[in-house]
Parts: C-alpha cells; sequence; structure tokens
C-alpha cells in the first residue's frame, strides 16, 4: 500500500482531480513548494577538466559518480536521496571545471572549485586519474530542484528601496528597512532549502557545460 506521503508526491492524477483535491485545502497562492528530501527531484552535478576529450570527460564523471554510490551507503538520508536518484531521476549534468593541478603554488581550477564547495558543506566525490599522475579528473554531489528550478523556487527579491532618490532616510528608518529584508532572505534560504542551496543557486549560475 502507497503511503500518504508517496501518494500525494507520486501518484499521477488528472488536472480536474488536482483543482478538486487543493480546493479542499488552504493554499497560499504561488508560494513555493514544500517538499519532502525524498521527492524532491535531484541532478547529479559534477566538474571535470576542460582538457579531456568528451568521451573522457564522461568517464572521469562516470568514475567519479560509483564512487559517490560506494561512499555514500550507510549515511542516512544521503544514501536514500542518492538511491532515489539513480532509480527515478539518473540525470547528468557535466561542467566545465577548467585545469586540475594539485600543486599548492598553482592549484588548477578544478581543485579550486572542489574547495569551495567543501567549505560551503556540499558533499562530494573525487576521482583522482592513475593514468594521469593520479591527478584529479572529476568531482560530483547530488543537487536538488530547489537551486535548479528557478520557476518554481524564485530568486531573492528583497523589500524595494522605499524612499525617493532626494531623500535620505534616517538610520533608523534605514535599520528597520534593512532588519525586513534580513528576516525575508532568511525565510526564502530556509525555504529553498539552507545556506548550502542558496550557495550552490549563485556558485553554479556561470558555470558551464562541458
Amino acid at each position: 500500500m502507497m503511503s500518504v506521503s508517496a501518494s500525494y508526491y507520486t501518484e499521477k492524477i488528472s488536472i480536474e482531480e488536482f483543482y478538486r483535491r487543493i480546493g479542499l485545502c488552504k493554499v497560499k497562492a504561488n508560494s513555493m513548494p514544500r517538499k519532502t528530501s525524498m521527492y524532491l527531484e535531484y541532478r547529479m552535478y559534477g566538474l571535470v577538466p576542460y582538457n579531456l576529450s568528451p568521451i573522457q570527460q564522461g568517464i572521469q564523471f562516470g568514475h567519479a559518480v560509483v564512487e559517490y554510490g560506494l561512499n555514500i551507503k550507510g549515511l542516512a538520508p544521503h544514501e536514500g536521496i542518492y538511491d532515489k536518484w539513480a532509480k527515478t531521476d539518473k540525470t547528468f549534468i557535466i561542467l566545465n571545471g577548467g585545469t586540475t593541478n594539485n600543486n599548492p603554488e598553482k592549484l588548477g581550477t578544478l581543485n579550486q572549485h572542489l574547495l569551495a564547495l567543501n567549505s560551503n558543506d556540499v558533499i562530494t566525490t573525487e576521482f583522482y586519474e592513475p593514468d594521469l599522475g593520479d591527478q584529479l579528473t572529476a568531482f560530483v554531489f547530488l543537487v536538488d530542484e530547489r537551486v535548479f528550478n528557478r520557476t518554481l523556487y524564485p530568486d531573492f527579491v528583497g523589500t524595494p528601496y522605499p524612499w525617493p532618490s532626494n531623500k535620505k532616510p534616517t538610520e533608523k528608518q534605514m535599520s528597520v528597512w534593512q532588519a525586513e529584508n534580513d528576516r525575508n532572505y532568511l525565510s526564502w534560504e530556509e525555504k529553498i532549502g539552507g545556506p548550502t542551496n542558496a550557495f550552490l543557486r549563485d556558485y553554479l549560475k556561470p558555470l558551464r557545460l562541458a
């Protein structure tokens, strides 16, 4: 028997039935969806060096995905999320990571990307190719829909500046306005999955496909 939560997120119904059900509950118009982690859509993102052939980029990415699946075993809830992605979502996003070099004095951009994501609590798994001097050739990480679906999860928009350009507000007025923006941002951040997802939304935006 399908659980109530699974039915809510995965059962296929007609548009007429959807409107019937939505009419039975209170829903705020244009509000963000509130899904549990097991029912979000996930994509496996990864970065690879720019100077490998497309086939090799795909192979190195695949190595890292296999390592990710092995490393995540026994780690709840991450193992369940990975299994859900592997069985249902399956999508790869392979990004251009630039250069690879593990020399601290000439650290490659791929290596720098890895450090940046790790320092922002993104769970990653790397692959180092033995045939290329054990250089970093790929790393991967799962990303949920609250990062890449900007239609369902729009960017934060602060309270507009409430004064005309020729009027200088008092410090108290500015403080009240800033406090409102800060509260609204924290509420938005919580709805899109917390600081790590907020970081990923900005960090991934300028990156390009490999």
